[in-house]
């Protein structure tokens, strides 16, 4: 164990609630061109950890959901801090399956939380994940893709928002 983590943990970079706070506020005083250049930025950002959770997908267990899961990912044009979404109702199975998270009180059809973490009591799916955390498991695709990126998706932020706020702080 090194610098408080446990064996096989990785460093993880992280925001406290007051920087994330200062950070947002700062989009109120931004102008609209360069909110623009943020959406732009933010959405290119999104869109590479989009492709990087694909491109995990084809190796994931249940390769053929996982891919389905990861070819739907939605990427928001609007969002100032760079949003991806997956699972939906419109992406259907034979036999009505989903890739939603399993929706309602009762569990529902959704493949998007067994294709990610596992289950231990679903056959169709692959053994659930280790613990993560305090809360959550590790999973196979997503999670554990973006955890893996986290260093170079923060690294990459803070140098385009640097250079938006050295072009339109002028």
């Amino acid at each position: 164990m090194a610098d408080g983590l446990l064996s096989g943990e990785r460093a993880q970079i992280v925001y406290d609630k007051k920087e994330l706070s200062r950070i947002t506020r700062s989009f109120k005083g931004m102008s609209d061109e360069a909110l623009d250049a943020a959406k732009r930025e933010s959405s290119n950002l999104a869109q590479f950890a989009g492709d990087r959770i694909r491109q995990a997908a084809v190796s994931a267990p249940n390769a053929n959901v996982a891919r389905r899961i990861a070819d739907g990912v939605r990427i928001s044009k609007s969002s100032k801090i760079g949003e991806l979404s997956f699972g939906f109702a419109g992406q259907k199975f034979s036999g009505g399956a989903t890739t939603q998270w399993n929706p309602g009180k009762e569990g529902g059809n959704g493949l998007l939380a067994g294709a990610e973490f596992g289950s231990k009591n679903f056959k169709q799916f692959a053994p659930r994940t280790p613990r993560y955390g305090v809360r959550g498991n590790e999973g196979y695709f997503i999670y554990p893709t973006l955890r893996q990126i986290q260093p170079e998706l923060i690294a990459k932020w803070e140098t385009a928002f640097d250079r938006i706020l050295k072009e339109w702080a002028k």
